[in-house]
């Protein structure tokens, strides 16, 4: 029996695709949405209702993360699973549903874990340039006031232009998937807030 020489290198740690746990229409056809429903959608009903404004404060908090060169196709379907799953299992603000109004009948329908994690995924790309850009400055800025603070023998202060958002204080938002609304494959990734 021969041994393989093994490699000095660390492993990668592999993170699995997401599993969809909520089926397109589940739950029938449903009247009035509720508050924490994100609603799919153009039109200003729908970018008022606060369900979908909730979910853009979400997106945008991801946002650095997810478009970060070094993040693997499959971090990037985590992290909008995660922002599905925060929507979903909401305990202070009541949980959310993703939905889509049938235009015929004028009812709303669940539409899936799998839809809901393509349309964050697609959020999660908006204005990616714009978005990177100003990233970028804000990095900047940061970076100068240390500096200030460094020249004048002071500690510098952690702002929230780290990035990596997941670690600041995103005021608002209850978690991002806690460890007990997650399958337990994807409880290391977890990512909270306060």
């Amino acid at each position: 029996m021969t041994n393989k020489p093994q490699s000095n290198s660390l492993h990668k740690f592999r993170i699995r695709k997401p599993t969809p746990s909520v089926p397109a229409l589940r739950g029938g056809a449903i009247r009035v949405p509720e508050p924490m429903d994100v609603l799919s959608g153009r039109g200003g009903a729908v970018n008022s209702h606060e369900g979908n404004r909730r979910f853009r404060e979400l997106v945008n908090h991801m946002k650095a993360e997810y478009l970060k060169e070094t993040t693997q196709k499959n971090q990037k379907t985590q992290i909008a699973a995660n922002i599905v799953w925060t929507i979903r299992n909401s305990q202070s603000l009541g949980p959310g549903r993703f939905l889509k109004q049938d235009q015929e009948t004028g009812m709303w329908y669940e539409i899936g874990d799998k839809a809901a994690f393509r349309k964050t995924g697609q959020a999660l790309r908006e204005n990616s340039a714009k978005f990177m850009q100003s990233w970028a400055e804000k990095i900047a800025s940061s970076n100068m006031i240390e500096l200030a603070f460094n020249q004048h023998n002071h500690a510098p202060q952690q702002t929230c232009m780290d990035p990596q958002p997941q670690i600041c204080n995103l005021t608002g938002v209850d978690v991002v998937a806690t460890s007990a609304m997650m399958p337990t494959e994807f409880q290391s990734v977890a990512l909270v807030t306060d």
